[in-house]
């Protein structure tokens, strides 16, 4: 049952009722397409990304971004820029299993020999000491043509955040496009309510802790996020929210857990032997998070003008929380993330990749 069947409205008050919601709530609330609720990891409507495949033309840049996988699928992705008008498109997208680079590549080369191929450096320990460069070296030994670096800014930072930033800004300012026909990234896209918003349940948690929890969650796992929640309230630590996580934290002032869930969270981090590399983005995540949810706790709950149908089922969507801070980590360096969050991932990193390979073809052209 859509808002559309609730003839008890006339087209005129159904319509009123759905621009009230933030836009990119609107497909969930009124048709229950997946999203994650007041601010997903990218509070954006699919509508506003998604478009007709096109024929690219010849002169734009392009690049493919590659991240390598086994049981976590290894995901691919071609990026197409625009550079007059400052878009860039994501035209291919494929993931796949327990594929070695020998069967990846024929997947991969038709989408041409000449495309140059960015690769992440994997934030883990056991890849952090070469293994990335080796496995690039492999695809590059099959015919796929690696860039010499792995992908990096052109100040040869690394950083996550940054690229998923620019995704987000992107998004919203309509300069991020995604072929309507690449059903693995939107499938991505739709998955993070299922995997942690859910798992977490955000939708119960008072505001700010729900997005201070669910980032957590996506970051290191929902099983760390809830009982380092847990911990925060006092109560048993079996790492599944349930009514006794949610009465505590409904009755302990949520600024008070929000600072006490981002210090635990950060001790946490500090502790991890991969830190001294990633530190510094963990700390500005942390920190944003941090902001992000005092705010959001601090602001009393908008009124309801009219009731709307709820979805009848529960979809992999979106979240509640204004989560636009970066959501998953295309090197999380802690817990599980879901396999699904390779592609989404990838292109953070290829943006990154893609605007300092073409600085080198062609200087300060762009």
């Amino acid at each position: 049952m859509t808002i559309d069947d609730a003839e008890h409205y006339t087209p005129q008050e159904r319509a009123a009722i759905v621009a009230a919601y933030p836009a990119h709530e609107r497909e969930a609330r009124a048709r229950g397409i997946p999203v994650l609720g007041s601010g997903r990891i990218f509070p954006v409507a699919e509508e506003l990304i998604a478009c007709e495949p096109f024929r690219l033309p010849r002169y734009w840049p392009r690049i493919g971004a590659l991240d390598f996988g086994w049981d976590h699928p290894s995901a691919a992705v071609e990026l197409a820029w625009d550079t007059e008008a400052d878009v860039v498109y994501v035209a291919k997208a494929c993931r796949a299993s327990q594929q070695t680079p020998a069967m990846q590549t024929l997947t991969l080369k038709p989408w041409g020999e000449w495309l140059p191929w960015a690769w992440p450096r994997d934030g883990r320990r056991e890849t952090l000491e070469g293994a990335g460069v080796a496995l690039a070296r492999q695809y590059s030994a099959h015919g796929l043509n690696m860039l010499t670096r792995h992908a990096q800014f052109p100040d040869g930072s690394v950083s996550v955040e940054a690229g998923l930033m620019e995704m987000l800004d992107r998004m919203q300012s309509g300069r991020f496009k995604v072929f309507s026909t690449l059903a693995p990234w939107f499938e991505e896209f739709r998955l993070y309510r299922r995997f942690y918003w859910d798992a977490v349940l955000g939708a119960e948690l008072p505001d700010g802790v729900d997005h201070a929890v669910f980032d957590f969650a996506v970051n290191s796992g929902p099983g760390r996020a809830a009982k380092t929640l847990q911990a925060a309230l006092g109560v048993a630590q079996d790492g599944r929210i349930g009514p006794a996580t949610l009465a505590a934290a409904r009755a302990k002032p949520a600024d008070v857990t929000i600072d006490a869930l981002c210090d635990a969270r950060l001790a946490f981090l500090k502790r991890l032997p991969t830190w001294a590399t990633f530190g510094r983005g963990w700390s500005d995540r942390v920190k944003s998070v941090r902001v992000q949810a005092l705010l959001m706790s601090a602001q009393p709950a908008a009124p309801v003008a009219a009731p709307a149908p709820v979805p009848a089922a529960p979809s992999p969507g979106v979240e509640k929380p204004a989560g636009g801070v970066p959501a998953a980590q295309p090197v999380p360096p802690v817990g599980k993330t879901a396999a699904a969050a390779g592609i989404l991932v990838l292109i953070a990193g290829a943006l990154a990749a893609f605007r300092h390979h073409v600085s080198d073809l062609f200087g300060s052209l762009f």
